[in-house]
């Protein structure tokens, strides 16, 4: 549920909530049993100790202990009492927001036997997750034929690009080290992180815990090595791709290209489409053109002499106004570099201070190019890691990066921070009517570059073995910079037509041109182009407080309190100097702030755990409201200049939201387990809804949004099983159902002359997600690993009340009388492979101490999906819809590596 709060009524439901413990999901936990191998009594007093840490503590009067805030990772584990054998526990893994659970068995001390050392054996099925998630190591990660996190991510079940279950990229979290590395202006994650300082990825795709707020749909937990405190390490990868297509078949430049047969085919390009030469189906696949015949009489016969063309010199026009080729002429490229040890010099002296520094640089030809012709991003991240004391940590970490790529937006909606990046996304802009402008002139689209600063400082403290604070703050700064292409030479400096010297043209459709111009085809050529602009700068602040506590070892109690505070500048538009109706802008300055508490319990029982909690989350817009009618006067040309002088106002009010959490995970046998989930989950609007006002250079107002509007709300159930079927095999299946809604929408309002033409946000969409998952992975195993997964998604979407609101009543009921329908996207299932082969590190010959055919990796990744469809109905026959499938897509991606040893 959500409501408006008065502040008091925050304050109270803090305290209540900060009265218990709270927790932060980076690290894992150790606990178990010590008996006696003779009686099997519990001992007290056994002295527990993980190598290589300051963690320890000693059994209780059940035997039982535990270790709380463990980095993820391997670690050995002692166990030591007088009159006993000391016992050792190799290769123990602990990873994220899991319990690893060991019994040890102490014989009496012997004179022959001082010590025994044991393996550990790995667990196929975690008993403790009641959701989807999945650990991935560095390991894993090393072995992919990917370069990037998100293809690491995109191979897990139920993800596709930045999307989880089906949700939007700005409903799932993307955290690095406990901080928040999600873009607050739209709320999209930046996910630039090299691959080779990740220690360990967590993947959750539902059944969130009480802890992650403003989410709805997946959570990217990621924990980054920290530097050895004696020892330097290094390394670098490099990818070089060589220039080459992007796609299959024909290119879009091709002469056989949709946009250029008809001009450039001599069977109809001199006489026109419709000359009879092309059949009716070769015609329906083409634009219809008169032929450069037809093209060459107008300019003959009009009034201006200067303009008169053979058909010949008219297609040599189109053809240079065509002439960009679209070919991939540079590589794609990705470097990443990392050095890591002690800090020189003062490493001893402050704490065994020690630092990780790395630099990625990336470079990926778009599909064809734009403004730019690929996407880039270059950053640089420096972590420092001190141990203050044996029960203090202390973390400062940097990152500086610059992304590069295009903006989407072009005259409607002003940019909001968003850029182009996938294939899929470059390739979804073309279109039959602004196609042409948008492959040939460079300019269709503006360039844009962010400039990205965060730094984050983390402190955990241990009061005791089963219990430590944590303490994370993080500011960011964000600088957009959406801008103007180079203006072009409009000097007729080009001799392109043989024959015709005082014949000159100018670079056109190259160069930035604000006036509306047209080509020898009618293609755009300037005025609708290169139109967003954006200088906006934004910041955040984050603080958050953490504490844990075990209760016995049965109850882990947690809970939390942080806050958000973002400064938003905002300075977007759309600039043509041809067309004053083009020009509309967006400019706001509002400082937002969110503030959540939560509590939650970790039941731990051989055939039982449950994690119960519940989450308090407060937004304040902390702006002004404009009281404003349906078809308010200050909307108007003219009046909508003076809008924040003359309307009413009022304090925006703070919205507060209860989320319930509830997760149990079911061991059935040792080898398999039942879980269930079930919560609400909400996220803010982002800030484009909330606070946009834009207005064209009239002052005629078109968008307007709403700082009070309700938080977005999830409410998930899933359901799953988990095996072990047989061997080092996991076998997971898991349904799951999202009810989705207030979700925002806009609402167009017109009176009854016409004169106010404003769209108001509303929180009017709903969504419904239902899906099932299976996964089988093989994670263990000396010379073959992989996994296989599938997804099934079904998705349907609509909006509550009307789209359109008009003041004229005739208008409204020719509205309402439009048969408005529930969007039912047919499903698209896919499915992802993932295979890798190693060969033993002695095999065969040796050469220079290395085995020639040992240490060889092979890794091979396989893509499925199905395709997509559209609906195909000349005749508008009704309840035709999706009736024609595209083909079924199929990708696969190998690699071959060794490394020494």
């Amino acid at each position: 549920m959500y409501q408006s709060v008065r502040s008091k009524d925050l304050l109270l439901s803090l305290f209540l909530i900060i009265t218990n413990p709270l927790f932060s999901g980076t690290t894992g936990k150790i606990s178990g049993v010590v008996s006696s191998s003779e009686t099997q009594a519990p001992l007290v007093g056994v002295n527990i100790v993980l190598d290589n840490t300051s963690l320890g503590t000693v059994t209780d009067s059940l035997g039982t202990f535990t270790l709380l805030n463990i980095p993820p990772g391997n670690y050995s584990l002692q166990a030591s009492m007088i009159g006993y054998t000391d016992y050792k526990l190799e290769d123990l893994i602990v990873k994220i927001d899991q319990t690893a659970i060991i019994d040890i068995l102490l014989t009496q001390r012997s004179i022959e036997m001082e010590r025994i050392t044991v393996e550990a054996t790995r667990p196929i099925i975690v008993h403790d997750i009641s959701n989807s998630q999945i650990n991935i190591t560095s390991d894993e990660i090393t072995d992919l034929p990917l370069d990037d996190i998100s293809d690491v991510l995109g191979l897990q079940a139920g993800i596709e690009g930045l999307s989880v279950r089906g949700g939007g990229s700005r409903e799932s979290l993307f955290q690095v080290d406990g901080l928040s590395y999600n873009d607050e202006r739209s709320y999209v994650p930046y996910m630039s992180i090299p691959l080779s300082i990740i220690k360990e990825v967590q993947v959750q795709t539902g059944g969130f815990s009480a802890e992650y707020g403003n989410i709805r749909s997946g959570i990217v937990n990621i924990v980054l090595d920290e530097g050895d405190k004696k020892k330097y390490r290094g390394g670098f990868k490099y990818r070089h791709s060589p220039p080459a297509p992007k796609h299959f078949g024909r290119s879009l430049y091709s002469k056989d290209s949709y946009f250029l047969r008809p001009y450039l085919d001599d069977v109809v390009a001199w006489s026109g489409t419709g000359n009879g030469n092309w059949d009716t189906y070769t015609r329906n696949q083409y634009p219809s053109f008169e032929g450069w015949n037809a093209v060459s009489y107008a300019t003959l016969n009009d009034d201006d002499p200067s303009n008169d063309l053979t058909p010949q010199a008219a297609q040599q026009i189109f053809k240079w106004q065509h002439r960009r080729s679209g070919i991939i002429d540079h590589p794609d490229k990705d470097l990443d570099l990392f050095l890591s040890g002690p800090v020189p010099m003062i490493s001893s002296s402050l704490g065994s201070l020690r630092f990780i520094f790395s630099y990625r640089d990336e470079n990926e030809a778009f599909i064809f190019p734009l403004s730019f012709k690929d996407y880039g991003d270059r950053s640089i991240l420096l972590k420092l890691t001190s141990d203050l004391s044996l029960k203090t940590k202390f973390n400062l970490s940097f990152q500086s990066g610059v992304t590069q790529s295009v903006s989407p937006y072009n005259w409607k909606t002003t940019p909001t921070g968003s850029y182009l990046r996938s294939t899929y996304e470059v390739a979804n802009i073309l279109n039959s009517s602004s196609g042409n402008s948008i492959l040939f002139m460079p300019g269709y689209f503006s360039p844009t570059k962010i400039d990205r600063r965060i730094f984050g400082l983390k402190i955990d403290h241990m009061f005791s073995e089963k219990e430590f604070i944590e303490i994370v703050f993080k500011i960011q700064s964000n600088a957009y910079n959406t801008y103007q292409t180079t203006l072009r030479d409009t000097s007729k400096a080009h001799d392109i037509l043989p024959g015709y010297p005082d014949f000159l043209v100018d670079e056109a459709p190259f160069g930035y041109w604000g006036y509306g111009e047209t080509g020898i085809d009618g293609m755009n050529i300037g005025g609708w182009m290169n139109i967003g602009r954006d200088s906006s700068r934004i910041s955040t602040t984050q603080l958050k407080i953490d504490y844990t506590k075990q209760f016995r070892s049965n109850h882990q109690i947690r809970s939390g309190l942080g806050v958000t505070l973002n400064d938003y500048n905002i300075r977007s538009s759309a600039n043509n100097p041809g067309m004053s109706t083009w020009n509309r802008s967006m400019d706001y300055d509002v400082s937002p702030y969110r503030i959540y508490a939560y509590a939650q319990d970790k039941i731990e029982y051989k055939g039982f755990i449950a994690n119960i909690g519940i989450r308090s989350d407060l937004s304040n817009g902390n702006t002004d409201v404009y009281e404003l009618g349906d078809y308010d006067d200050l909307f108007k040309q003219g009046s909508g200049n003076d809008l924040e002088i003359s309307s009413e106002k009022r304090s925006s009010q703070p919205i507060y939201a209860i989320s319930p959490r509830l997760g149990i995970s079911h061991p059935i046998t040792d080898r398999s387990k039942l879980f269930f989930n079930y919560g609400h989950f909400y996220s803010e609007p982002s800030s484009s809804y909330r606070f946009r006002l834009q207005r064209e250079s009239n002052g005629l107002v078109t968008h307007i949004g709403d700082p009070d509007m309700v938080f977005e709300k999830t409410i998930a159930y899933e359901t799953g099983f988990s095996a072990n079927p047989f061997g080092e095999y996991l076998l997971n299946v898991s349904l799951f159902y999202k009810d989705i809604t207030s979700q925002p929408g806009w609402v167009y309002y017109q009176n009854m002359n016409g004169t106010v033409q404003v769209n108001r946000i509303e929180n009017n969409n709903y969504e419904d997600i239902r899906g099932l998952e299976f996964t089988l992975k093989k994670n263990m195993g000396q010379f073959v690993t992989g996994m296989i997964n599938y997804t099934y998604l079904v998705q349907s979407s609509g909006y509550f009340g009307l789209l359109s609101q008009f003041q004229d009543p005739n208008m409204q009921r020719d509205y309402e009388s439009l048969n408005r329908y529930e969007s039912k996207p047919r499903p698209r299932p896919f499915l992802r492979s993932v295979l890798n082969f190693k060969s033993p590190k002695d095999l065969g010959p040796k050469v220079f101490n290395n085995s020639i055919f040992g240490g060889w990796t092979s890794s091979l990744i396989f893509n499925y999906k199905a395709g997509a469809f559209e609906t195909y109905n000349p005749q508008g026959l009704p309840g035709i819809s999706d009736n024609v499938q595209w083909k079924d897509t199929y990708s696969t991606d190998a690699r071959l590596q060794r490394g020494s040893h």
